[in-house]
């Protein structure tokens, strides 16, 4: 798919898999309210801010490999993530020195 604008699953709070990979997405904004979801697919996509997934409590497995996010320290409060693919991101020397070590001291797998 090509597709840009998620707005249309904003709504959409007891989904609990979404599949968004190899799209154009920029703004993931829209799923910041969906606190149901266990996994998160948003890998090939063009984000750079996952800010928005702080919220989202239940998620176990996030693949965000090959965005353009630096800043990955929004993620050290999901307690419930056990899987991160965070491969081909520029991520910025906090997420790589600080962020990642500590989320594998909390036994998060990261990729």
């Amino acid at each position: 798919n090509q597709l840009s604008d998620i707005s249309p699953l904003a709504n959409l709070i007891s989904l609990r898999k979404l599949y968004l990979s190899s799209n154009q997405i920029l703004d993931i904004s829209p799923l910041a309210n969906l606190t149901s979801l266990h996994d998160l697919h948003l890998s090939n996509n063009q984000i750079r801010d996952i800010s928005p997934l702080v919220n989202l409590i239940s998620l176990q497995n996030l693949y965000l490999y090959r965005n353009q996010i630096g800043d990955i320290s929004p993620l050290v409060n999901l307690t419930s993530l056990q899987e991160l693919y965070i491969a081909g991101n520029p991520l910025n020397d906090h997420s790589e020195n600080e962020v990642i070590p500590l989320l594998r001291r909390r036994g998060v797998w990261v990729d």
